[in-house]
């Protein structure tokens, strides 16, 4: 292994740069003690396992951040000897601010799933050591993926967190739903991840060989770039489950929910992200035909997503849906491609693995709670479930944009990229889907938390769910400090990775805009203005409730003003809340599903084949009178061109 560093005034100490080898190679040693010990099929030993490997990663990728923060440049280099000389296999880690930004959200969720991971897996009577062994060999392969400095490696840690996934959503592979799934999802990532493959092989011929990342910056491509951009997109549309190539996700909610927060909320679909944001640095700005066609490629995304997510009962394939809606955030804001565009698609990046994460791991509780997924089935579990609601509740109000949450900032910055940019359509299509994602979990919120407790959920207990409901709120922290004070996040990650791919874009810029700024303009003290307003007016409320409200005996408990109607009536179910839209788009939701459109191909590629097939079987059986046919047609052309 050789370790290389770059500092203007001193040399980075060894451990420093061996740093980065250490948060990738530990969650690989954690995944192989796994398979080693793989007879002991233990929640708690695997689980805290994972918990310590994914933990030293993390500790390696903040330690790491805090160099890049410092001005530091760290090259960790395993050289590998080739059999062709000409390419370079050499395994290059490197950490700037895109890595660091990355890799960080990356290394935190992950941490908390896998203490999540531990309880919710506990009640498995086999496969756990599979299980944890593919959960830190994905994060290990993620972690790669993004701190890869060399192509060759990118492409290799892309696939094998496309193999995890294969394995990790065929868990239960018994199940023939399952299975079926887990063939779907890889099947449909890895086929397009060709396209990435050939951006590998394409940039190597036109450079030589060179497919270290960081000696591409800005690289002259010419009149080749559409070519690559095309083979990107392919990849990308379909890692990050944008339109026509996400129809994978919702049958990949057949996993255990770890995996659905950490593969389809969290790491797996950022990958795609991830390569559109990097290649900005090596081809240098889109053109304006490709930025129009990101942008709103991003949005129709956005908008299909959460009209598919409209219509769902099952919780976890309403996330999923929604993981569709928001990532067209992120690729819209990347195609827009102005340096606060481009930011603001960062920022939904770390928004939406927050609080997706956060809301998938709920939706876990509730399944263990009530064995179903049905939000129909549900209602009022808030009075069973309090801190559950709680913590629903913030990742529902992150999601959907409101004042005092990190979805909030995000969203907002969107909007204002998009109206300078010269994108108004862009930025109402992003309007329009946060405020039907509002309403999608207004939904989820009152059917399944509010109304009357069913007598089959009145035993439920809280406490049964303790370490599922801890890591949650670790991941419902940050969806609230970020939402209060997103100068943080700008300052210290946001600003860095712009950097990353030559956009300078200063602090002082973003203090212009309602999301940063500064109410003090001397002092350092960030917050979002509507934010800080919005806490203080909860916790005057708080206040007054606990100070007199409840001391004094003021509150009393009223009957239900019905209206007259009989009170049964009003518990609503998941499909009360949206009958109106399924009706009316009755004729869109039949005729956009993709899945529609690839099975009819599907058909006419197979029929073709087997005619093929039937073709040759008969060539193959007169071979003798085909072959005479044939040099019949040869004699008579020879002739009469003579």
């Amino acid at each position: 292994m050789q370790a290389r560093s770059t500092d203007k005034s001193r040399k980075i100490k060894g451990m420093d740069v061996m740093l980065l080898a250490i948060s990738v190679g530990i969650l690989f040693l954690g995944a192989l003690l796994s398979v080693i010990f793989y007879k002991i099929n233990s929640a708690r030993f695997h689980g805290t396992l994972s918990i310590l490997t994914s933990f030293i990663s993390l500790v390696g990728i903040v330690y790491s951040l805090l160099d890049v923060l410092k001005g530091k440049e760290t090259v960790t280099k395993i050289s590998i000897s080739p059999a062709l000389e000409s390419v370079n296999f050499d395994l290059i880690l490197k950490a700037d601010g895109l890595n660091m930004f990355f890799a960080l959200f990356g290394a935190f969720v992950s941490f908390c799933v896998i203490i999540y991971a531990t309880q919710y897996m506990e009640h498995e009577k086999e496969g756990l050591p599979r299980f944890f062994a593919f959960t830190q060999l994905f994060v290990g392969a993620y972690t790669g993926l993004v701190l890869s400095d060399n192509l060759i490696w990118s492409y290799i840690f892309f696939e094998l967190t496309g193999l995890c996934s294969y394995q990790l959503i065929g868990f239960w592979y018994k199940r023939d739903i399952s299975s079926f799934s887990a063939k779907k999802a890889y099947l449909m990532t890895h086929i397009a991840g060709y396209g990435f493959l050939f951006v590998v092989i394409f940039v190597s011929f036109l450079t030589r060989g060179n497919t270290i990342i960081s000696e591409l910056i800005n690289y002259n491509l010419g009149k080749y770039e559409n070519l690559i951009l095309v083979g990107l997109l392919i990849a990308v549309i379909a890692k990050s489950v944008q339109w026509p190539l996400y129809t994978w996700i919702p049958y990949a909610m057949n996993a255990p929910t770890p995996v659905s927060a950490l593969l389809h909320a969290a790491c797996l679909v950022k990958a795609g992200v991830y390569l559109l944001i990097r290649f900005y640095s090596v081809t240098g700005p889109y053109s304006i035909d490709w930025k129009t066609f990101i942008a709103y490629l991003g949005m129709l995304s956005s908008l299909v997503g959460v009209l598919y997510a409209l219509k769902q009962s099952d919780f976890k394939k309403l996330l999923a849906f929604h993981t569709v809606s928001q990532i067209g955030y992120m690729v819209s804001g990347i195609g827009i491609g102005t340096p606060i565009a481009i930011a603001a698609g960062l920022f939904h990046v770390l928004n939406h693995s927050l609080f997706k994460s956060l809301l998938f791991l709920v939706a876990g509780i509730l399944q263990h709670a009530t064995g179903s997924r049905d939000i129909s089935e549900m209602g009022g579990l808030s009075k069973r479930l309090p801190k559950t609601a709680a913590v629903f509740m913030i990742g529902a109000a992150s999601i959907s944009g409101l004042p005092g949450f990190n979805g909030y900032v995000s969203k907002w910055m969107f909007y204002t990229a998009s109206i300078q940019a010269g994108f108004p359509v862009i930025a109402a299509i992003g309007l329009i889907a946060s405020t039907l994602t509002t309403i999608s979990f207004l939904k989820v919120m009152n059917t399944a938390f509010y109304g009357k407790l069913p007598k089959k959920y009145e035993r439920i207990d809280e406490k049964d769910y303790r370490v599922m409901i801890f890591s949650s709120g670790l991941l419902s922290v940050p969806c609230i400090v970020i939402g209060v004070f997103p100068q943080l996040v700008i300052k210290y990650l946001l600003i860095p990775a712009l950097k990353a791919v030559n956009l300078n874009y200063g602090e002082s810029q973003f203090q212009l805009y309602n999301y940063g700024i500064l109410l003090k303009q001397q002092a350092n003290y960030p917050a979002t203005l509507m934010a800080f307003w919005a806490v203080v007016a909860v916790f005057i409320g708080f206040l007054i409730y606990v100070l007199f409200l409840k001391r004094y005996g003021s509150i009393k408990e009223a009957e239900v003003f019905t209206g007259g109607e009989a009170e049964e009536s009003l518990n609503l179910t998941a499909d009360d809340f949206v009958v109106e839209i399924e009706n009316r788009m009755e004729t869109f939701y039949k005729y956009s599903d993709p899945d529609r459109y690839f099975n009819i191909a599907n058909k006419w590629i197979s029929k073709a084949f087997y005619k093929s097939y039937d073709l040759c079987a008969t060539l193959e059986k007169k071979g003798w009178s085909v072959a005479l046919i044939i040099g019949c047609c040869v004699l008579a052309l020879i002739i009469f061109c003579i």
